[in-house]
């Protein structure tokens, strides 16, 4: 939770700050609690107006604002409540509404959101992934009766056209991090429980391969052996080891899919330093995404930045160090909060963010846009 002081600062920052051109730790996302849809409106309020708050060529807001709510809508009018997590899929970002307990949908073409999943017992929605296929799945924090317990996250399989979440595996733990192997299995964080698994899709049947659950800790080694602590998300490297954002590690780690782990990035202590592997250094990784070309991106919630790696290089993409709610033609003089979910288009031309809360009380529920180079 932040203090009062920085709160007060945030929640100015997050009602005047919009856009600036050119010119003049994470918990459990408890938000406002139940994730039930509460919020300030609901339904539907559609419309072609982009609103007042222009596009920039680097970072912008592409739907939210400071307010919290539950609005579908044009770009103007649309409103989330706490966005934690984005997945970009055939021209469509699909957006984990968490307090609001929705699966959203935004055209990228036309920045209209509208509503995918609204459905009782689909509660906290937070990890993402697309198989190549089309398959979507996406974990909630509550099982599918809407329990909230240290073991009730649940796995679902989403059908976007009939509107429908069906159950992968219920009650496994607390899934946060999600992707998708290229046998059809899904390799799976437990943040909570500190654990790296792999779910069958047909069976939902769950193998931790890293780890030992509720054993938090620092260690590389072999399956059972390893230890993190509280590893977040995880993508696939095109020669199928996962990396993992170990969060309260301060680090970044490779798994084989036969539990061997070791150190890639980071060290215990947090800081900022872009270079090589061996050098750079992070302050709570959280959230990744892969690019076709294997480019992966990175965010840095201690730094309030946008992270990216090519081969052995980290460098920063976005973000000035100040957490905010700034859009600006230059990434690196934006502000950024939220940071625990993003998204990148395959061929690496632009990158999405869910930038809520972080479950603190600030005005931050807005969902941002990063054109690449």
């Amino acid at each position: 939770m932040c203090t009062t002081q920085f709160a007060l600062r945030l929640l100015v920052a997050g009602l005047f700050a919009g856009c600036a051109t050119n010119s003049p730790a994470p918990g459990d996302d408890d938000g406002s609690g139940s994730g039930s849809g509460s919020g300030s409106g609901s339904g539907s309020n559609g419309g072609g107006d982009d609103g007042d708050v222009p596009f920039t060529a680097g970072v912008s807001t592409l739907a939210g604002s400071s307010e919290a709510g539950y609005v579908d809508g044009a770009r103007k009018v649309a409103r989330f409540s706490n966005p934690v997590n984005v997945a970009f899929h055939d021209g469509t970002l699909y957006v984990a509404d968490f307090d609001n307990g929705k699966l959203r949908a935004i055209d990228v073409e036309t920045h209209v959101t509208t509503t995918v999943i609204a459905q009782t017992g689909f509660q906290r929605p937070f990890g993402m992934a697309f198989a190549p296929d089309g398959s979507f799945y996406v974990s909630t924090d509550n099982d599918q009766t809407g329990a909230h317990t240290p073991l009730s996250g649940t796995i679902w399989r989403i059908d976007v056209k009939a509107k429908k979440a069906t159950v992968v595996a219920n009650a496994v733990g607390r899934p946060r991090g999600m992707a998708v192997l290229p046998d059809g299995r899904l390799a799976v964080t437990d943040y909570l429980h500190h654990v790296i698994e792999l779910v069958d899709v047909n069976t939902g049947r769950v193998t931790t391969i890293a780890g030992a659950f509720d054993a938090k800790g620092m260690v590389d080694g072999a399956g059972g052996i390893a230890r993190f602590s509280t590893p977040y998300s995880v993508a696939v490297r095109a020669d199928g080891q996962l990396v993992v954002a170990d969060f309260d590690n301060n680090r970044l780690r490779l798994v084989g899919l036969d539990g061997t782990t070791t150190t890639l990035s980071g060290v215990s202590e947090p800081g900022f330093v872009d270079g090589t592997m061996a050098t750079a250094r992070y302050s709570h990784p959280q959230a990744m995404s892969a690019a076709a070309n294997g480019d992966i991106y990175l965010t840095d919630l201690g730094n309030f930045r946008v992270r990216k790696i090519v081969g052995d290089q980290i460098t920063t993409i976005a973000g000035d160090g100040v957490g905010g709610a700034l859009d600006s033609d230059d990434p690196l003089a934006s502000e950024l909060y939220g940071l625990e979910g993003l998204s990148v288009v395959p061929d690496g031309s632009m990158l999405y963010i869910a930038d809520g809360n972080r479950g603190d009380p600030v005005p931050f529920n807005r969902v941002r846009q990063v054109i690449l180079d």
